[in-house]
């Protein structure tokens, strides 16, 4: 059946088992497009751990994004696909020795790093490679902030360049992150205001970096208001112009909850309705350990949108849990929703980004199944 009008996910996916979740691969493109060209500097690699289904991976490839990688695994999945290795690097500064060897016979050689421990093991099993030390910065405004457990003091940059250049590695650049789902913007531009400096400070010792790379952190668009790619880009533009890097140096951005999460609708079934002296309980098939991490204060309590199938009904404020025997499994408290029923479906909206891959079969409870909303319409 040919589809006429806008889609309605609920509809569309009614036949199939839930939780599910449906990848829009128009939408992962069109916010490939909006990052290059609020950015138009900076070359685009995906962060894979974001999401690394294929229906995902692919439409990056097609729109001529590289990987960004963290994992033996995501480093077998780029060969399978047939990625070059000019398109891949590893910015995560701590890998296991397989891990390198493996990104050595691949030839994959931007490596990040961040301590001397790290150097030595690059420099045994990988040696030759480039190294781009990971810088700490401010997370100020970031939904999770990453410092403490990764980044070198700028004030140690050129020290730990000299220990790479001691060992037979190649001192490539610097990269930094402001921490994911960032939604202060002054944030990027003093990240970009401590990066000046690390070049200028290289170039005085006779350090020739060739690369920056602006790391993650593009926020997602969870609520009216958010931080947009272009408002970013603004302040990035600017920033670059500053530095006033070498005509050769190549700068980079590694987005992945910006590419994928409005491109990702989680479809979930009301399985259980509860009164208690806390107010109105809906329970679901997908919860934090399902595909909805992100929702719980732990995972920074992502106020991911929701819509229903009975928007007639009247309207009551829920606690939402998932469904294990866990407490912890409750990914939303007070949201107001129209009246639900068992059977009744949801769609959580802006899930693409970190939810399937975070998801688990605790307490014998399915993760949710993958589709690429193409395919549902081809097959309706």
């Amino acid at each position: 059946m040919k589809m006429t009008g806008p889609i309605n996910l609920l509809d569309l996916t009614q036949h199939l088992p839930t939780p599910l979740l449906v990848i829009d691969q128009t939408q992962v493109r069109a916010n490939l497009r909006r990052i290059q060209q609020a950015v138009p500097q900076a070359e685009i690699f995906y962060a894979v751990k974001c999401n690394a289904d294929r229906r995902v991976l692919e439409p990056v490839r097609q729109a001529g994004a590289g990987f960004e990688i963290a994992s033996l695994s995501e480093a077998e999945t780029m060969s399978q696909m047939g990625v070059s290795p000019e398109r891949i690097i590893c910015l995560h500064p701590i890998k296991a020795p397989d891990f390198l060897r493996a990104l050595h016979r691949q030839r994959i050689d931007v490596l990040a790093a961040d301590s001397l421990a790290e150097l030595d093991k690059m420099a045994e099993y990988a040696p030759g490679s480039r190294v781009v030390l990971r810088v700490s910065i401010s997370n100020a405004g970031s939904v999770v902030q990453l410092n403490g457990k990764f980044g070198v003091e700028p004030g140690e940059v050129l020290n730990l360049f000299r220990q790479a250049e001691s060992r037979g590695l190649r001192p490539y650049g610097i990269t930094i992150h402001v921490g994911s789902q960032c939604e202060r913007l002054a944030t990027w531009t003093e990240a970009l205001a401590v990066c000046r400096e690390l070049f200028r400070e290289a170039q005085s010792a006779g350090m020739k970096l060739s690369l920056l790379s602006l790391g993650g952190g593009l926020p997602a668009p969870y609520s009216n208001g958010a931080l947009s790619f272009e408002e970013i880009g603004v302040a990035l533009r600017a920033g670059l112009a500053r530095l006033e890097l070498p005509p050769d140096c190549t700068v980079s951005i590694e987005p992945g909850r910006g590419v994928v999460a409005s491109a990702g609708t989680l479809i979930t079934t009301v399985v259980g309705l509860a009164e208690r002296a806390a107010g109105h309980w809906a329970y679901l098939d997908a919860g934090v350990y399902h595909g909805l991490f992100e929702a719980c204060a732990a995972g920074g309590g992502i106020p991911f949108p929701i819509s229903t199938q009975h928007n007639d009904r009247v309207t009551r404020v829920y606690n939402i849990g998932g469904p294990t025997c866990d407490s912890f499994d409750m990914p939303f408290e007070r949201r107001s929703l129209p009246e639900l029923r068992i059977g009744d479906r949801l769609a959580i909206h802006a899930a693409g980004a970190y939810s399937t891959e975070l998801s688990s079969t605790f307490n014998g409870f399915p993760a949710p199944a993958i589709y690429a909303l193409e395919e549902l319409v081809q097959a309706y």
